[in-house]
């Protein structure tokens, strides 16, 4: 046990104090896995292991908890494993970008796809970058790649048809514009512009500017128009960018949803999506071979990547036997322990890192009791989150009290003071039922004082509303633990407080929590005042949509104005005001906590298992799981 006792050390020096289970708060910051703005191609290991081959060879197996659905886009619902499809598949950083992400989180200029750039500053305040790209550049079928592939893109997913069809459509939603051409008001996309072959232009909107995260703005990626439409095409007559051909919902929404789940598809990335099996949720990648390289130039040296669904009960069997070669984002104690024990075993490594997200409780901001403040902070103190954390995390995680990762920079910076500032709703029955009362839940199911049972609420037209939260739940390990943790707290039902779990797909889930009457008209009926899932962070910090109601984004839907203005600030500063930045973000947490819209439950310290025959995989907080395996092999 030398090597987990080891391990244990190393956790607590990563997190010492950061709400550690049971710890007190410290200013030290959590140390963050020391990774490079840049990355070299694959090294040859050493002389104990064979080095890198020449061409691509063998397979890889990623185990994933979270099941994929078929859906590989993200415009639309996308969870986690499905992002990591589409990004493999060329999407966000993880083809052909203009601006790439490093696995450290920073973003710089594609030199693989941008031949040269320039940006101008306008006179009304507004800013465009010109970007020249490559003219080698190809899908995986062979076909060209030009101007018209990356406004195409931003074009069809910031559309009047995609958003009618339920899509988020916020594809651009930052440049000159946006609002008039997502709403039909205008065919030209005013911002967007074709200038020639292999030269288009992007032009950041004024009320934007100056942005803390300027350059992933005009980040564009190519999208295969005639994959996703029939009849279109692209135009340019100097006012903008637009669309040809019968661009209607009536005409295209068919190929668009057909385009959604169907393979084979086009690729831009380093792999190419051959295959998915629905019963066990399978996915299976194959190398593309027209793949010029990522922002390094780097091209993948895995033949086959297989992802598929695991147990969390089976898993480190499977794993120990074969059935995987790479598990992800080891999140529970117990699994952990496991991944250890395998590790000491021999043949077996792994990667460790704060996670850049949290898991957490979505209250309903506005259907039944958990529209009232006094309700949604009511719960939290009746959830022991430290003993939560504890046991769910083993140990491996810590609390945290808005929305955000131990692995923010701005939040280690920023960790004394918010300590100071923020509610860390310590469990007490009695500060919850003294805030029930305050909030109006003094009343029984007859309209009498309150002394037993659940309590009810009068409400302006004179009805009862009784305090009875119904909960959606993808009945996952998280879940399980809820329900003893909190639905079975005897401290529940004696606050006068009852939940009732509907368990259901994950991908149910989503659609009742986003309401999403586009899969099905029952979605989009307010049903559930509370989900449980989790969230994860890229390195753009930007709340602006998150609290703004009515918006796709604000899945909570409370409405407050104070507190979606107060996020909408965060990113709009100077690249160069740091501590402004900070500030903005500790005023809006602090709101945040106040009005508890999500109930924060842990924030882990993520592990990585895997067979020692993948060599040279690193991760970090904002890494993804497909780019950061370009720069690996296999060994058989």
């Amino acid at each position: 046990m030398m090597k987990k006792s080891i391990m244990l050390l190393l956790i607590l020096s990563m997190v010492l104090s950061v709400f550690l289970i049971g710890c007190s708060p410290s200013d030290e910051p959590v140390d963050t896995p020391p990774v490079d703005g840049t990355e070299d191609p694959v090294e040859d290991p050493g002389d104990d292991v064979p080095g890198p081959p020449s061409e691509p060879t063998g397979q890889l197996i990623i185990g994933n908890s979270t099941e994929l659905s078929g859906d590989w886009i993200p415009h639309f619902q996308n969870n986690a494993a499905e992002a990591d499809i589409y990004i493999a598949t060329g999407g966000v950083s993880g083809g052909y970008p203009t601006v790439a992400m490093t696995p450290a989180g920073e973003y710089l200029v594609n030199e693989t796809v941008v031949e040269s750039y320039e940006t101008i500053e306008n006179e009304d305040g507004s800013k465009t970058y010109i970007w020249n790209i490559k003219d080698n550049l190809v899908y995986d079928d062979g076909s060209p790649i030009t101007a018209k592939d990356y406004v195409g893109q931003m074009l069809l997913w910031s559309s009047d048809v995609v958003l009618a069809m339920g899509a988020n459509g916020n594809q651009g939603d930052r440049l000159v514009g946006y609002g008039d051409f997502s709403s039909g008001t205008t065919k030209e996309f005013t911002g967007v512009r074709i200038l020639d072959e292999y030269s288009f232009s992007l032009t950041i909107a004024p009320e934007y500017l100056p942005y803390y995260y300027e350059l992933p703005l005009v980040s564009a990626i190519p999208e295969k128009l005639s994959f996703w439409t029939e009849g279109i095409e692209v135009v340019d007559d100097g006012n903008g960018a637009y669309f040809t051909g019968d661009f209607t919902v009536e005409a295209q929404e068919k190929h668009i949803d057909n385009a959604r789940r169907a393979i084979p598809r086009p690729s831009t990335g380093p792999y190419v999506l051959t295959s998915y099996d629905e019963a066990s949720k399978t996915a299976v990648l194959n190398v593309n071979e027209n793949f010029v390289g990522d922002y390094t130039g780097q091209k993948p040296l895995i033949q086959t990547i297989i992802y598929k669904l695991v147990n969390a009960e089976t898993v480190m069997d499977e794993l120990a036997t074969g059935g995987i070669d790479l598990l992800l984002q080891s999140a529970s104690g117990p699994e952990i322990n496991a991944g250890l024990d395998l590790v000491e075993q021999g043949g077996f490594s792994y990667t460790t890192f704060p996670r850049a997200g949290y898991g957490k409780l979505v209250f309903g901001g506005d259907i039944g009791p958990t529209q009232f403040i006094e309700v949604r902070q009511a719960l939290a103190y009746l959830l022991d989150r430290n003993d939560f954390a504890k046991a769910f995390t083993g140990g491996y995680g810590s609390v945290v009290h808005g929305p955000y990762g131990e692995a923010h920079w701005f939040y280690q910076e920023t960790r004394a003071e918010l300590n100071e500032k923020l509610n860390p709703y310590p469990y007490s029955l009695e500060n919850a039922v003294e805030l029930l009362e305050e909030g109006g839940w003094v009343y029984d199911a007859n309209g009498n004082d309150y002394t037993s049972g659940i309590r009810h609420k009068k409400l302006d037209d004179g009805t009862l509303m009784p305090l009875v939260i119904e909960w959606a739940s993808s009945g996952n390990e998280v879940s399980e633990l809820l329900t003893v943790k909190l639905v079975e707290n005897p401290d529940l039902a004696e606050a006068g407080i009852q939940i009732n779990e509907t368990v259901m797909t994950f991908a149910e889930v989503l659609n009742y929590m986003e309401r999403n009457s586009v899969e099905d008209p029952k979605y989009g009926v307010p049903t559930y005042g509370m989900f449980n899932l989790a969230s994860n962070f890229t390195p753009v910090y930007d709340r602006a949509f998150y609290d703004q109601y009515g918006h796709g984004y604000n899945t909570t839907y409370l409405d407050n104005a104070e507190l979606a203005a107060l996020g909408q600030s965060i990113a709009l500063s100077d690249a160069e005001d740091k501590e402004g930045f900070k500030q903005k973000f500790v005023d809006y947490i602090t709101l945040w906590n106040e009005q508890l819209p999500e109930l924060p439950l842990y924030s882990n310290i993520y592990h990585d298992f895997y067979n020692d025959k993948l060599v040279g995989f690193e991760d970090t907080p904002f890494a993804r799981v497909i780019p950061q395996l370009v720069h690996c092999y296999v060994t058989e």
